[in-house]
């Protein structure tokens, strides 16, 4: 039989059963909402501080590339190029009368601009920019009403050149300064200090108005321990990078008070789904906040990122920059072969020495040198042994240049020295006799000995010039004058030379044109055989009678064609003028042509060539009756070209002469090698004979050679009977002079012929 009580008991207990695990269940449920929410305002906290140091540490970075920017703009100030000119133009003397002070006034132009430009909205970055002297005086300040007293020295002798921030400077201590000292020639020449606005800085850290009131949430220290002493202090101090400061979170809120007090619980077991709700939505705000946090560290790293790229580029772009900057003043400035400052900056040092001399009344010596026959240089051995040679030069004569002296290289092989302080002027003809004797020595360039000399022009401030261009002219006039004079010497400026030059340069414009205005003329020397007495050939000689210049001396004319570059023109005119007439001759008397040939013609070998085909052709005389007459000076060049065209002349019929022989270059060499068929004996040795011993021995020597060697032989300038008769002695071939003849027209020679049995013979 069942017991009902105990079913009743059974069915008490099933009844509680749910209300206890409903119960049991609300207590868990109550205890994991607690439970959770603790955790969820716990992961809150951890996110905001995390989130704060974060903005913190990138506001570090942003302050640090704040103050990076200023030395930047520091360090570019320093190179400008007013600060450069003024600190130049003083070492050079220049002083505040003459131009130190428009450079300042320019300065301080420069500066107020970089203090404008640099701003945050309505704030600057600097509050004043001052450039002192190397002494610490102020010399340029941006500031209306600066300290009377105040002055700067670098504080950081050993890096004279490193541009830095300065904070508790003796007479700022207070300020944040930027040192920026400049530097010309590894020497200190004056220091540029900025005073940064902290302010600005704070600004431009945290993105406000300089003038808003969000900047006092965070400090900037300048030392760790002075953290401690600040109140509300979030995290710890974080380095800024580069700078000598520490930045400080201030705390804007208190975020230790837990949300789970008494009054929050029970508010949460009255609104139990209020307080679902709110934990809930906290733990999605807090998912959010994480989520949102991440995406800041992302964009902040790849921002971080493409910064540190960005200043990569424009720290290679700033070198490259600045080393291009470099190199165009050097080349603006010195000559790239031999290192010598060049025509511009020795014009410039010249005029600085002009004025001081003209302040301090002593003189300025100016050398112009130029090397003799250097293109010899460059054609023989090539231009690799020219430029060896330029160095050389340079090397030699920077021997004889002191430190305030200048040498620099004009041109090809020009060269100019300025000294800037002369007391004696006769001390310009040692220093110059100095100079010249450093070319004694031969120059040793690709293992052979080369002998070189240079001519030298001189001219001495103010007789021979008060401005630079003035005294470099009349310098080089000088050197011209000595080159005329023989080479290997020195020469004076003398006044008249510019006119002299000037003389020569109208006379080659009017001897341009002078051949189609009819100016020209050929007159032709009889040759007589002084066996026969005959006419048996004549020189050619040109002679010009211009209109405005009249009768201009033989001597004169060939040099002003070649300095002029008409010689080849006229050569041609010659030698086809001369081809014509000694044809119209061979109908009265066969008679031979005699054609002086230039130095300057026969460095053209094929359009030389080309001439004497083109005046034969034309005037159908034989080859066998045409004579050219080569100067000694021509077979120095010892060029294998002239040898060619030499043979090639020969080889046609064509007779060649060796012109002035024994005047001071002649060798055996030339008259086994080449292909002379006659010698002219100089007229300065036949002018002493027979009464001085030394020409008539001299003379009859080079007979004796001639003959032995199977030479016709020539004398020239005879004009005395006892001169003519020494010469049939001696065995002579041939002669021209005043005693047979003086130079006649084409015509006259023509008659001359057609008496040639009736010679006078006596």
């Amino acid at each position: 039989m069942s017991d009902p009580r105990g079913r009743k008991d059974r069915g008490r207990r099933w009844l509680l059963s749910p209300t206890i695990a409903g119960g049991i269940a609300l207590i868990v449920y109550f205890a994991l909402l607690l439970v959770t929410t603790w955790v969820a305002q716990e992961r809150l906290s951890h996110s905001t501080s995390a989130r704060h140091a974060l903005d913190a540490r990138l506001h570090a970075n942003a302050l640090s590339y704040f103050y990076a920017e200023r030395l930047g703009d520091l360090a570019n100030l320093r190179r400008d190029q007013a600060v450069q000119s003024f600190f130049v133009n003083r070492d050079l003397g220049m002083s505040m009368k003459y131009g130190l002070h428009a450079s300042l006034v320019s300065i301080r132009g420069v500066l107020i601009e970089r203090v404008g430009e640099k701003r945050v909205d309505a704030g600057p970055f600097f509050d004043r920019i001052a450039l002192f002297d190397a002494d610490g005086t102020i010399l340029v300040d941006t500031s209306a009403d600066p300290p009377a007293a105040e002055s700067w020295l670098a504080l950081d002798s050993g890096l004279p050149s490193h541009v830095r921030l300065v904070v508790d400077a003796p007479q700022h201590p207070d300020a944040i300064l930027v040192e920026a000292p400049v530097v010309m020639s590894e020497r200190g020449r004056g220091t540029l200090v900025a005073w940064v606005n902290e302010r600005t800085a704070l600004a431009a850290l945290v993105g406000l108005d300089p003038a808003g009131s969000g900047l006092d949430r965070y400090r900037l220290l300048r030392s760790a321990a002075e953290v401690a002493e600040i109140e509300g202090a979030v995290g710890a101090p974080i380095e800024v990078s580069g700078t000598p400061f520490f930045l400080v979170g201030l705390e804007r809120a208190s975020l230790d008070e837990r949300l789970l007090t008494s009054r929050w619980f029970l508010f949460a077991l009255v609104l139990l789904a209020v307080a679902l709700l709110t934990g809930g939505w906290m733990l999605l705000g807090a998912q959010r906040q994480n989520l949102v946090l991440q995406t800041r560290m992302d964009v902040a790293r790849l921002q971080r990122r493409k910064l540190s790229e960005h200043n990569e580029r424009l720290r290679e772009e700033i070198k490259k920059r600045q080393e291009y900057e470099r190199r165009l003043i050097y080349q603006a400035n010195y000559d790239s072969l031999t290192g010598l400052p060049n025509r511009t900056l020795a014009m410039d040092r010249l005029e600085q020495s002009l004025m001081i001399a003209a302040r301090e009344d002593h003189r300025v010596l100016v050398f112009y040198l130029d090397l003799d026959h250097f293109k010899r240089v460059n054609d023989s051995l090539g231009h690799a042994a020219g430029d060896e040679a330029l160095v050389q030069t340079a090397e030699r004569v920077s021997k004889l240049v002191s430190a305030g002296d200048t040498l620099a290289r004009l041109a090809a092989d020009e060269f100019l020295v300025i000294y800037p302080d002369l007391r004696d002027p006769v001390d310009a003809a040692e220093r110059a006799q100095a100079l010249l004797g450093l070319f004694t020595a031969a120059f040793t360039i690709e293992g052979r000995e080369l002998f070189l000399t240079a001519s030298l022009g001189i001219a001495i401030s103010p007789s021979d010039g008060k401005s630079a261009e003035d005294l470099l002219k009349n310098a080089d006039l000088a050197m011209k004058e000595a080159k005329d004079a023989g080479r290997a010497r020195y020469s004076f400026y003398i006044p008249g030379l510019d006119v002299q030059i000037r003389e020569r340069l109208s006379m080659a414009n009017l001897l341009r044109h002078a051949a189609e205005r009819g100016e020209l003329a050929l007159l032709y020397q009889p040759l007589i055989d002084l066996r026969t007495g005959r006419v048996v050939a004549a020189e050619a000689l040109l002679r010009w009678t211009s209109e405005e210049l009249g009768a201009v001396a033989p001597d004169l004319l060939v040099p002003v064609a070649e300095d002029a570059g008409l010689i080849q023109h006229i050569g041609g005119w010659v030698l086809e003028r001369a081809c014509c007439a000694a044809a119209r001759w061979q109908s009265i008397a066969p008679c031979r042509v005699a054609v002086n040939v230039s130095s300057l013609q026969l460095q053209a070998p094929e359009s030389f060539s080309e001439q004497v085909d083109l005046a034969l052709s034309r005037s159908g005389l034989s080859a066998g009756l045409l004579e050219l007459e080569i100067t000694e000076g021509v077979l120095l060049r010892d060029r294998p070209t002239i040898g060619t065209l030499l043979a090639n002349l020969d080889r046609r019929g064509i007779r060649l002469s060796l012109d002035d022989f024994g005047t001071g270059y002649s060798a055996l060499s030339y008259l086994r090698r080449f292909p002379f068929h006659v010698l002219k004996i100089d007229r300065t040795f036949i002018a002493g004979i027979p009464d001085n011993q030394e020409d008539a021995e001299l003379t009859r020597a080079i007979i004796a050679m001639a003959q032995a060697l199977g030479l016709g032989v020539l004398a020239e300038g005879v004009e005395r009977t006892e001169q003519r008769d020494f010469l049939v002695e001696q065995g002579c071939d041939l002669a021209q002079g005043y005693l047979f003849s003086r130079p006649i027209d084409a015509d006259a020679l023509g008659v001359m012929l057609g008496r040639n049995g009736e010679v006078n013979r006596s």
